[in-house]
């Protein structure tokens, strides 16, 4: 039964060191996970530290860091990139965690200044960041100068935290700042239980912030609070003091009764808390007190009305000091048993109660450290699950731990004595004020949850379509995790704030989860909306009267902005979603809105109006409309932020930020109007850019993409970069699209410093990004869908890329080796498209016209694959098709994965996920050597295995391949017969030399002729003729033992680029050696004047993501197909002459360097 003073927590957001969310901050704790770790030097050194100082014996350089503080997602709060810089990163934080904490509270701000009034109560203070920019302002202009500095002051004084968050998200409660050094933000709750209980707000955010960057480390002094070695070891005899902490974290409080008939999802509820100071009667002003702590405890029990005995976990400050974590201890056992004897109840039993200080986890995070305890013991209250307390071996005082009801668990300790415990935290502030909280779980909830529907639909939105589709996907992986469908809609709607791009997605609730990933019509619709107002048509005919009820009720769901009329408006205003209240046809540009005989439509048919108007820009109060429904809000992923960096301290030595006189450095603007770079590398870069792109406008952390960058631009900037630098740069190595000048800059600096120590030059490799790799890892266990227990009853083939250079191939010898028909998945408006597109990609390659009696071409886009195939002709490929052959893809080297993922990883699992829907049990996948890698204990050789190590050197485009084979071997382990098909580089047909002109290699042949030498590299490269590829695919693919293997369809033996030059010239067309530098200085100068475009793209050769590396290509299991049919995948020089005469006929830049008939100059004969 729960009181009217009893308060629900009712949401949380925060980002702690390795804890970016909540769910991982939980995760952290439940593992023991110990955050405060050796900073690297470069990092240290970064902070202004001296080579003295790093000497220093004392000097530890340890802590606890939250990543990607620079970040901040300032366009989505509304601040010019100039405001983002002069915030405090704390303040920044906070800021995004209190949105966080709302969203996951299903309250988000409406923005509008209505709903429910929402007090903050926040804790926090000026970071070294804010500290260094006002010391720099010292420097530059005087004392006066960083004094009077309005917008650092803003940015930086605690005073304006609160004030900020309620300014920013629109909310209207009071607004104080809560400030008591350590026990702030848990002071800060007990403020906001007051405030909730006297009626001030409605909901109350609380919580605090403290970032440490730039500084990272510190001098430690025996007999201060900082520890020996970084450590912070709460009430472990081994810890010599605190460590250094930082993060931010807020929760959502409301009172308990209005949340549960709210459906909120209640985590955990504050029985009472108390607040108090350990006055004068205590050895010192930073000292604590047991016996000020101990009257504290006592009053929050008191006040909770909870017995001491019941307390099962108490999240104790637990500083880590000598003296602080003897005090505590005792003021808790005292407080316990004074709470007792007041209460005339049970005195709590010797170790009855498990005692932990997150302090252990993340250090001390300063003002953020009360709401860090609070957040975790939400946790246990909530999950009935104490975390091990980390790096707990023996206790400071035995004899004091043993005499008081705590022990210190070092494993996860559930709690199981049913209902009637309770949590107690407390946080002792630096100066004597002591906060304590006490919790109970949850009740249950007394809101019925929302009905299933056979048909349902998500509403979402966000500011930008790539929040958009990062945000789908979150809410299919939690719908997949098996949230109910019918919560997930209710919380998106009365829970989240309408953005400009909005997506409705309508499915059965199976295919949500499939819907979002893949949202495209009919399933998924997507608009960017201009805000607009909806007009509600009753034609003259129709019962306006009967209606009129139903016109009320639902001029008020859209917020009362909607017209009532009896004709559609001939000319209806910019935005205007027009709505026709009828039994009759719509006239166009309306939806119909059929109302039945008591002048009410049905539900489902007033949703999909609402929604469609919501879609286009109507604004909807969805907190009325589900007055009187069922419903719960959910805690569901918060908004995927497009973070960008925001860091002044980039321009600013830090070094030199106590040297008075100094200059302030660079990174203003130039004379021309662009911003400055740091250094000489970053300001050339700017004006190659500011070249290319036409604007002297470009920042340092601009994307090549979202300037207009394509692929011939970025061997533009190639070249343009090797000549002014000196360094040859790969776009894709430094992000592609994404690429910046900052980044670019520093691979070019080490590009620089690799040529000065070794002439060799210098390998640039990166490993995949943090968020590429939880992407990679996210998708590995993206589900397959249930597979049917039935066979497919087809024999037909669907063949994926048949307009492509290897799918042409792949087509022709379906139709000449196998009698079946081909289902040809092809992009175009209509099937007689289709086959045209066909007929000419045949016709390109020198392929005969396909069978019109045995081709039939399904149109569609291979992101919707699996959508596509289900609606063909009524269900035709369900009934006829057994075999799926996918060789589509995007095949790009210059984008990371992210990039790539929708156009080659998920339409092979939407394919997958047909094809073991309806029984097809034969797939086979043609993959890439792109997808493997040199295996461990092989000498650098690439095994023919299914089994690859992930290469991030191979890009977006390897790694995704590498996806999509893994996903086929889980899909094997129910009866998916799989066969995969990794060919290298693939040269052209031995019969008539047709082969792709955009392939690297006959780039670097055309090169080599055109300038007469070619490069002593002999390197192997493994590759094999297009005609002999797929003659091994077809037959291959339909051979029972097959099945389960991987192919790799390259020569036994690799082919370097020495020995194509060698077979040229033993063919007719000589060129001379040269060492590989100087021939890409040779082809660079070419380059740089001709403008010929198979020239510029190979003067960048060295930085193609599939470079061909020292080790060989095992290649074993296509020998006895080779030796059966008598084929050799070796290239001759006449295969080679006979591709390049197919290019000069094919593309006037080969013609220009080669001549008609594949020999350097038009003048030059064979």
């Amino acid at each position: 039964m729960s009181r009217a003073t009893d308060i629900a927590v009712i949401g949380v957001g925060c980002r702690f060191p390795d804890g970016p969310d909540a769910e991982a901050f939980w995760d952290n704790l439940m593992s023991g996970v110990v955050s405060t770790r050796a900073q690297s030097e470069e990092r240290l050194r970064a902070t202004g530290l001296s080579e003295a100082e790093l000497k220093d014996p004392n000097f530890v350089g340890v802590a606890a860091t939250v990543p990607d503080v620079e970040l901040f997602a300032a366009e989505f709060f509304g601040y010019s990139p100039a405001e983002a810089e002069s915030i405090d990163p704390g303040q920044r934080l906070f800021l995004e965690v209190c949105w966080d904490a709302l969203e996951s509270a299903g309250h988000a701000p409406a923005g509008t200044g209505t709903g429910p009034v929402v007090g903050v109560f926040a804790s926090g203070g000026p970071s070294p960041y804010t500290v260094a920019l006002q010391a720099a302002r010292l420097r530059e202009g005087g004392l006066a100068a960083a004094v009077d500095d309005l917008d650092l002051t803003l940015g930086g004084a605690p005073d304006f935290l609160a004030s900020r968050v309620a300014y920013k998200l629109g909310l209207r409660g009071p607004s104080v700042g809560v400030q008591t050094a350590c026990s702030s933000s848990l002071t800060g709750v007990h403020y906001a239980v007051l405030s909730l209980l006297s009626g001030e707000c409605d909901l109350a955010v609380v919580g605090g912030a403290a970032v440490s960057d730039p500084l990272a480390g510190y001098t430690y002094q025996p007999g201060g609070v900082m520890s020996e070695d970084g450590h912070c070891r709460p009430f472990d005899a081994r810890s010599t003091g605190t460590a250094a902490g930082a993060g931010a974290g807020a929760v959502v409080l409301r009172r308990l009764d209005d949340a549960l008939a709210d459906g909120d999802p209640v985590l955990a509820v504050v029985l009472g808390s108390a607040v108090g100071n350990d006055g004068s009667q205590r050895s010192g002003f930073t000292a604590p007190s047991s016996t000020g702590l101990a009257g504290v405890v006592a009053g929050a029990l008191a006040v909770a009305g909870t017995a001491p005995h019941t307390v099962r976990y108490v999240e104790a400050h637990g500083s880590g000091t000598q003296l602080g974590d003897s005090l505590e201890l005792r003021g808790l056992t005292e407080g316990f048993r004074t709470a007792a004897e007041s209460a005339g109840t049970l005195r709590p039993s010797p170790g009855g109660c498990a005692l932990g200080s997150v302090k252990a986890n993340i250090g001390h995070a300063g003002w953020a450290a009360g709401i860090a305890g609070f957040i975790k013991a939400v946790r246990v209250a909530h999950t009935g699950v104490v975390p091990p307390h980390p790096s707990f071996e023996h206790p400071r005082d035995p004899g004091v731990l043993a005499d008081s009801p705590f022990r210190v668990p070092k494993e996860p300790s559930p709690i199981d004595d049913g209902d009637g415990w309770h949590v107690l935290v407390n946080s002792m502030g630096l100066g004597g004020t002591n906060a304590t909280v006490v919790l109970a779980p949850p009740p249950a909830p007394t809101r019925p949850a929302a009905d299933s529907a056979d048909r349902m639909r998500l509403v979402l939105s966000a500011r930008t379509r790539t929040e958009l589709d990062a945000l789908s996907r979150l809410m299919a992986d939690r719908l997949d995790a098996g949230a109910p469908a019918g919560d997930v809609a209710h919380t998106l709607r009365v829970g989240r704030r309408s953005f400009a791009e909005r997506r409705v997605v309508t499915a059965a609730p199976d295919r949500l989860a499939a819907a979002l990933r893949l949202p495209r019509p009919p399933y998924a619709r997507t608009v960017r909306a201009n805000p607009g107002k909806v007009v509600l048509v009753v034609p003259e005919h129709g019962d306006a009267v009967s209606a009129k009820p139903f016109l009320d009720h639902l001029v008020k769901a859209f917020n009362g902005r909607a017209d009532v009329v009896t004709e559609a408006p001939a000319d209806p205003a910019p935005h205007t979603h027009v709505l026709w209240l009828s039994a009759d046809a719509a006239p166009a540009g309306a939806h119909l809105l059929m109302l039945g005989p008591q002048g009410v439509p049905e539900p489902d048919a007033l949703d999909a109006a609402v929604t469609t108007a919501w879609l286009h820009g109507a604004e909807v109060d969805w907190t009325y409309l589900a007055r009187g429904t069922r419903g719960r809000r959910l805690v569901l992923p918060t908004y995927p932020y497009e973070r960008r960096r925001y860091w002044a301290l980039d321009r600013i030595d830090v070094r030199a930020v106590s040297a008075p006189g100094t200059p302030a450095g660079a990174g203003g603007p130039a004379a021309d109007g662009r911003r400055a770079g740091t250094d000489v590398t970053e300001e050339t870069l700017l004006g190659i850019w500011a070249d290319l792109f036409g604007t002297p406008a470009i920042g340092l952390d601009d994307e090549f993409g979202a300037l207009g960058g394509t692929s011939l631009l970025s061997v533009r900037m190639g070249l343009e970069v090797h000549a002014r630098l000196g360094v040859l740069v790969n776009l894709h190595r430094v992000g592609g699209s994404r690429a910046t000048v900052r980044k670019l800059a520093a691979t070019v600096r080490a590009g620089m410093k690799a040529e000065d120590a070794a002439p060799g030059g210098a390998s640039t490799d990166e490993e995949i990004a943090d968020g590429e790799g939880a992407l990679v890892d996210a998708d590995l266990g993206l589900p397959l869908g249930k597979a049917s227990s039935a066979t497919a009853p087809g024999t037909d083939v669907f063949l994926t890329g048949a307009t492509g250079f290897l799918g042409a191939f792949l087509l022709h010898q379906l139709l000449a080796a196998t009698r079946r028909r081909v289902y040809c998945l092809v992009r175009a408006d209509g099937e007689a498209e289709g086959e045209q597109r066909l007929r000419e990609a045949a016709a390109s390659y020198g392929l005969p016209e396909p069978d019109p009696e045995r081709v039939r071409v399904v149109t569609g886009d291979l992101r919707e694959a699996d959508k596509v195939c289900d609606e063909y002709r009524d269900g035709e490929l369900i009934r006829r098709v057994g075999h799926v052959l996918h060789c589509a893809a995007r095949v790009v080297f210059t984008e990371p994965y992210s990039e790539l993922r929708d156009d080659n990883v998920l339409p092979t699992l939407g394919l997958l996920r047909w094809a073991r829907q309806h029984g097809v049990r034969d797939f086979s996948f043609v993959s890439s050597l792109a997808a493997t890698g040199p295996a461990l204990g092989a000498d650098g050789r690439t095994l023919e295995s299914r089994e690859q190590p992930l290469d991030p050197a191979q890009g977006g485009y390897g790694v995704g391949k590498w996806v999509c084979e893994r996903l086929l071997e889980r899909a094997e382990t129910d009866g998916m017969r799989v066969r995969v098909f990794r060919p290298g580089l693939i040269l052209g047909s031995t019969a008539t030399g047709a082969c792709n002109p955009k392939d690297m290699l006959w780039r670097m042949l055309a090169a080599g002729l055109a300038t007469g030498v070619h490069p002593l590299d002999d390197r192997p490269m493994p590759m094999a003729p297009v005609d002999l590829v797929s003659r091994a695919v077809v037959d291959l693919a339909f051979t029972p033992g097959a099945a389960g293997r991987a192919f790799h369809l390259v020569a036994p033996e690799g082919v370097s680029a020495q020995r194509l030059f060698a077979l040229l010239g033993e063919s007719g067309l000589p060129t001379e050696a040269l060492n590989r530098a100087d021939w890409l200085s040779a082809v660079v100068d070419r380059a740089r004047t001709s403008d010929n475009e198979v020239l510029s793209s190979m003067a960048l050769y060295d930085l193609a993501g599939h470079e061909s590396g020292d080790g060989a290509v095992e290649a074993a299991a296509w020998r006895p197909w080779l030796a059966e049919s008598g084929h050799s995948p070796e290239p001759t020089g006449e295969l080679l002459r006979s591709a390049l005469r197919h290019l000069a006929d094919k593309d006037p830049a080969y013609l220009e360097l080669l001549g008609s008939r594949g020999a350097p100059g038009p003048e030059r004969d064979e």
